[in-house]
């Protein structure tokens, strides 16, 4: 068969092209689950590279010639615009691979017996040739725009965290709108983890993006927002840091269930606690909220109200039946002498010894540690003079 009689086959095709059309892409809707719950919009553009990628495999075959510069950069386009709509690669590269196969076995159909083994040869040396070269532009575009899209959500995600903890996200409807764009959940509440070097070194991206790596997520559905302020590391998370202390060279200060309007005052606190508290506060692992609240009281901080840091370092003591704990360890720190407290409390000293095993327990901190017993030490006399 001459270039004349391919040519005929062609038209023959081409006239047929709504036929060809719906059957390629209903071939690749029911073979290929992501190309099956596509908009009408999506439909209607699949339809049309079918329609233009069969009339344009027909002129190929007709004349004998090969893909042109033309051809590569319209499928680069293409697969920068899949990587785009976040079409998954392998379902865009297969589906060329179906619409192939289809195309191919719709041409030998319309064909008939005007189909010489030369022609079929020739029409499957150019399906496969133009399929190799359609391939290698799909990959690079697709590549490129997920490439880029990556680089521009951790930047969008990133400054999301940024507007979080300075307070700059505009309202609840705003936010509301970012998370949605983003395709991320975020809760009412988040722990912070604020992470800075004792060297004065400044904490990178990278150890930031470690840390948040260790964050407790046996679900795979944690959130985890990162970002750098001031030369510290910032998380914001659904889900507790499994290891928050990752370095020596670190401190750390941890708060936990946060509101998210609370975040930009929190961040200030254990910003502020990570760069001034004393070597003492953080010998037992990171700095919690009422370490951070103590060291603002320390430093003149007009805004931490006193009780505010007394009920945040006693929380676990002020539930309900934990008042004789509290009142056993509040008579101790008075004293100084668990005898006397007992005395003073009417209780057997292995009472009172047990009053402060409990009190360790409860709220984790230990009364022979200095910062510990200054922490609480502290919260017991606001306590004792907001009640008068």
């Amino acid at each position: 068969m001459g270039q004349t009689e391919r040519a005929r086959i062609q038209q023959r095709v081409v006239a047929s092209r709504t036929v060809v059309t719906e059957r390629i892409s209903g071939a690749i809707r029911r073979q290929i689950p992501a190309y099956a719950t596509l908009g009408d919009a999506q439909r209607r553009e699949t339809e049309a590279i079918a329609a233009w990628g069969v009339q344009r495999l027909l002129e190929l075959w007709v004349s004998g010639t090969s893909l042109d510069e033309a051809d590569l950069r319209q499928f680069h386009g293409i697969g920068v615009a899949r990587g785009t709509d976040g079409r998954p690669l392998f379902a865009v590269l297969r589906a060329y691979r179906v619409a192939a196969v289809e195309a191919s076995g719709l041409i030998h159909q319309m064909a008939g017996d005007d189909l010489t083994l030369d022609d079929a040869l020739a029409l499957n040396r150019v399906l496969l040739e133009s399929l190799d070269e359609i391939s290698e532009v799909l990959f690079a575009g697709h590549t490129s725009a997920t490439t880029r899209l990556t680089g521009d959500r951790d930047d969008v995600v990133r400054a999301l965290a940024d507007d979080l903890v300075t307070g700059r996200q505009t309202s609840t409807a705003a936010l509301a709108d970012r998370s949605e764009q983003l395709g991320i959940a975020l809760p009412s509440r988040l722990g912070l983890t604020v992470i800075g070097a004792l060297d004065g070194e400044e904490v990178t991206a990278g150890e930031v993006a470690r840390v948040a790596a260790a964050v407790d997520d046996p679900d795979g559905d944690a959130l985890v927002l990162t970002t750098t302020r001031s030369g510290q590391g910032v998380l914001l998370h659904s889900r507790p840091v499994v290891d928050a202390t990752p370095s020596a060279r670190w401190r750390t200060c941890v708060v936990d269930d946060v509101a998210l309007a609370d975040l930009p005052a929190t961040f200030r606190i254990a910003s502020a606690a990570v760069r001034h508290a004393p070597p003492e506060a953080c010998g037992g692992g990171p700095l919690d909220e009422a370490d951070a609240l103590l060291v603002a009281l320390l430093r003149g901080e007009p805004r931490v109200d006193p009780r505010t840091f007394a009920s945040t370092a006693l929380r676990p003591l002020l539930a309900p039946g934990q008042a004789h704990v509290l009142e056993g360890l509040s008579a101790y720190l008075l004293t100084g002498s668990s005898t006397e407290a007992g005395r003073r409390l009417g209780l057997h000293p292995q009472s009172m010894r047990h009053r402060l095993r409990r009190s360790r327990a409860v709220t984790g901190r230990d009364l022979a540690d200095p910062w510990d017993h200054l922490v609480l030490r502290t919260a017991t006399t606001v306590l004792a003079i907001a009640a008068d």
